[in-house]
């Protein structure tokens, strides 16, 4: 799953004369309308008459990025090609923080994040007020595990904008990474205040309540994301693992079932299935598993050790136990369950802290 959301790729919309500025803007309509090929097709024109053309190569490099694939080795070649007209943009002219910006976030959608720093570093330094450059930089430092470069980038960024969503949502990770779970709060409840449709910030708040073990709270939000969107797989996800963990396994399972029935290929799903199967039914836990060996070949070994500790009960306790109970048993080695924890729900359970208290990537 992917956790970030890159603040944004910019086009660029400078362009020359004549024929140029007919093709140029033809392509970004093209492009505004979501007809991929016909403004590929464009570009591919404009750059041809003019293989220097800075600001098409750019496009053109964004475009290759938006670009639908129905194969991760189509997405991987999209990306080389992007990656290509970004570079060759620069050459042509060294001084577009914007291609920068991209390149940088091209880098770090690869993990590629040393590289992402230096190119949003490249961006900042020609435009140092540059707010997409500056998250974007500030996400990629948080990733590598530098937080207090990211902070900083963060802080300048929050002089131009302090209450956009993107910022508030990119910092909140960033501090959920650390183990500063309040601030994480205080800023999702912040982008939530200022965005209170937008179900995945109300996705990630469940998930830092849960790290920071308020059940009834992240209940609240899951239910409202669910409320908000109900096709959104990522919600019934995370409400599976949070009601396994309280003591419903039925509703747990219920969840996922339908989290797999939205998102049938979402692997992290089968895999949380498995562990919740494991010290009870090793036969459905294995299925799960292997339908994960399949969808995630990458991961192949990781299931497959998995598969291997369904054989014995000391295995199929661990799987169960150390995922969900590390501070204390769940079951013992046989498979049998203690005593059940409490189920959260809004009705049923007080809240201990007032979720409500904010008064305050994009591409």
């Amino acid at each position: 799953m992917k956790k970030y959301i890159l603040v944004g790729l910019a086009a660029l919309f400078v362009t020359a004369c004549g024929s140029d500025t007919r093709l140029f803007q033809q392509a970004k309509l093209a492009t505004s309308k979501g007809n991929y090929q016909k403004a590929l097709s464009l570009y591919n024109q404009l750059i041809k008459h003019n293989p220097q053309h800075a600001a098409a190569l750019t496009n053109r490099g964004l475009l290759w990025e938006m670009m639908p694939a129905k194969t991760q080795a189509e997405k991987n070649k999209n990306r080389q090609f992007a990656e290509a007209d970004y570079l060759r943009s620069l050459d042509a002219n060294p001084n577009q923080p914007e291609t920068y910006n991209n390149l940088g976030a091209l880098y770090m959608e690869q993990n590629r994040n040393g590289d992402a720093i230096q190119y949003f570093s490249e961006a900042i330094e020609r435009s140092p007020s540059y707010f997409r450059a500056l998250v974007n930089r500030a996400t990629a430092y948080s990733k590598v595990g530098d937080l207090t470069q990211a902070l900083q980038d963060f802080a300048t960024a929050a002089q131009q904008r302090p209450h956009d969503p993107a910022l508030l949502f990119n910092r909140a990770l960033a501090y959920f990474d650390a183990n500063k779970y309040e601030q994480a709060i205080d800023d999702l409840s912040h982008a939530i205040a200022v965005q209170p449709q937008n179900t995945r910030l109300y996705i990630e708040r469940a998930r830092v309540f849960m790290k920071a073990g308020y059940p009834a709270e992240a209940y609240d939000d899951l239910t409202q994301a669910i409320a908000l969107k109900p096709q959104e797989a990522l919600s019934y996800y995370y409400l599976g693992d949070l009601m396994y963990r309280n003591g419903d396994k039925d509703f747990a399972l219920g969840a996922l079932v339908k989290a797999k029935e939205l998102a049938p290929k979402y692997v992290p799903a089968y895999d949380l299935m498995g562990d919740m199967l494991a010290a009870e039914d090793p036969v459905a836990a294995t299925a799960n598993y292997l339908v994960a060996v399949k969808l995630d070949p990458q991961n192949a070994a990781k299931y497959r050790r998995k598969i291997e500790m369904m054989k014995t009960a000391e295995g199929r306790y661990r799987i169960t136990t150390t995922r969900f109970f590390p501070q204390g048993r769940a079951y013992n080695a046989q498979g049998q369950r203690f005593v059940a924890r409490p189920v959260p729900t809004g009705a049923q359970t007080a809240t201990t802290r007032n979720v409500g208290r904010v008064t305050t990537r994009r591409r």
